[in-house]
């Protein structure tokens, strides 16, 4: 098919995408791809038009401005528990936005400090930035509309633009979730998109994703009463085993919403303070590498932090810990078993297949006794390539304790092993739970050593000391560094010898002691 007219060539592109995405409950990054797309054919994008509508108001802090028809297809209106719009209640839907909007900004701008979206030459009235209430309808909750022809600074890859949402009226029938609760998600959702694309700008398509996932991630993180988040949940919890953490948009159906609770994660450990660094990063780096730069700052790093993400998730439902775990856990799904096995004395195995960042859970069962089995690939170096590498990995299990394999629960043992065994993370949890140490293997230059300290008692002014188990060297002693696993306390090893420098592949032996108390344990390091 051959297009002589350019304008016809940029409105296929978005009719096409409207087609595929009109599900979405944010429509920004439709518009987005389609105007990409017309960018690299190097079509001259057309100028946003606005919606003209009859009437506009000023929030209190004169942040923002509302604009509303008083009559038609898009007066707003406030809904009943089934959807109905409740009659004459437009005024109480604009007060109501007006205080949420003020809300967002003192979250988003003065207590999280994101960066102010830029002025829009005052194509709304004002400077102010603008919202503008519309019948959207189709379950499309909102969208941040980036306005092409007003970039921001200088000409760079990922450029700035001025942008404007469009909100629904009424979040009324069709809508998973309705009134004011939807109108909670959608502000602090839909603002974060002006933040980031007004503060950090617009990466390439692929990485609309994390967009998303952050987006959303908000949306809790600034009103705790907003759930709508927890539909997606449902989806990512689904797909644990399919859904790379990381996978850019080109490479799965998935949005991006669905992976939302890694940003939930991060902040419940480190406070919004994390979003804000990965953003700002993101001024002058894609995705991953920002993420990357901000965990460095906190001393983490995303494969540390991914495990603890996998032990996270499964703490829900039945087995949630709203405390050390996510604060709506108890209405979070199940995580899905990628599969389950009985113990007998016969030795019996589990093939693992598993791209980057992708964790499988399965459960061993032998008599009454059981165990869980999180085995995840936290292979970094195939995140940063985009190789979607599949790694193989194996669990070996029985229920003989003549096996020569750890226990991971009364009747239960079992032992791990991998081709890259540095690029797997495997914990076992019975009623043993977790292992004396983890993980083993460690890689120093993105773990560190943790080590249980279950049965030690009061470990104030213990000593660590680490020593080579070829030769009983000593390698490292200093007193214990404690740090927090799933709201846990550990004794932490960095992989470091007494000099600072990393410690090279081996097997060593671990000693904490105090007085006459000691534990010992042994543990393999692979660098």
């Amino acid at each position: 098919m051959v297009f002589k007219n350019k304008f016809i060539v940029l409105m296929f592109f978005v009719a096409m995408l409207s087609a595929q995405e009109q599900s979405e409950k944010c429509g920004t990054f439709r518009h987005v791809r389609s105007l990409n797309q017309a960018k690299k054919l190097h079509l001259k994008l057309p100028a946003v038009t606005r919606p003209e509508l009859q009437k506009s108001v000023l929030t209190r802090n004169q942040k923002f401005r509302i604009h509303f028809d008083t009559s038609g297809v898009n007066t707003p209106a406030m809904v009943d528990v089934a959807g109905n719009r409740v009659p004459n209640s437009m005024q109480k839907y604009l007060d109501t936005l007006s205080v949420i909007l003020d809300s967002v900004w003192n979250a988003e701008i003065v207590t999280y400090g994101f960066s102010e979206p830029p002025a829009d030459e005052n194509r709304g009235g004002g400077n102010e930035y603008d919202f503008y209430v519309l019948n959207l309808g189709a379950g499309l909750f909102g969208e941040t509309v980036i306005e092409y022809d007003i970039p921001v600074g200088t000409s760079k890859i990922n450029q700035q633009y001025a942008s404007f949402i469009r909100i629904e009226n009424d979040f009324g029938l069709g809508y998973r979730t309705k009134g004011i609760l939807a109108v909670l998600a959608t502000t602090a959702h839909e603002f974060h998109h002006a933040v980031q694309v007004g503060g950090s700008g617009v990466w390439e398509d692929d990485q609309f994703y994390f967009y998303e996932m952050c987006a959303e991630s908000m949306e809790n993180t600034v009103f705790k009463d907003a759930k709508d988040y927890i539909y997606d949940v449902q989806t990512y919890f689904k797909n644990l085993s399919s859904i790379p953490l990381f996978a850019l948009r080109s490479q799965t159906s998935f949005a991006g919403y669905e992976r939302a609770i890694w940003g939930m994660f991060l902040m419940k450990k480190y406070s919004a303070s994390v979003m804000k660094d990965i953003w700002d990063e993101m001024k002058q780096i894609r995705p991953v590498p920002a993420l990357t730069n901000s965990l460095n700052k906190h001393s983490t790093s995303i494969q540390r932090e991914y495990v603890d993400f996998s032990f996270f998730n499964f703490y829900t439902a039945h087995r949630a810990d709203s405390v050390h775990g996510y604060t709506d856990a108890k209405i979070f799904p199940s995580v899905v078993l990628s599969g389950s096995a009985v113990a007998s004395p016969v030795i019996q195995e589990i093939s693992v297949e598993s791209k980057s960042f992708v964790s499988n859970y399965y459960k061993v069962s032998q008599s009454s006794d059981s165990a869980f089995i999180i085995v995840s690939n936290t292979n970094y170096d195939d995140l940063v390539s985009d190789g979607q590498k599949t790694l193989m990995s194996k669990i070996a299990y029985t229920s003989s304790s003549t096996s020569g394999f750890p226990s991971i629960a009364n009747s239960i043992y079992a032992s791990f092993s991998a081709t890259e065994p540095q690029h797997w993370s495997y914990i076992p949890l019975g009623k043993k739970s977790l292992p004396s140490c983890f993980p083993n293997p460690l890689k120093p230059s993105t773990s560190s050593l943790l080590i249980s300290l279950e049965g030690f008692g009061a470990p104030n002014d213990a000593i660590l000391t680490i020593v080579s188990a070829i030769d009983l060297d000593l390698v490292y002693t200093h007193s214990i560094e404690y740090t927090t696993f799933s709201g846990i306390q550990y004794a932490e090893w960095k992989g470091r010898d007494n000099k600072g420098e990393i410690v090279p592949s081996g097997i060593y032996l671990y000693i904490l002691s105090k007085g006459s108390n000691s534990i010992k344990g042994k543990f393999a390091v692979i660098r």
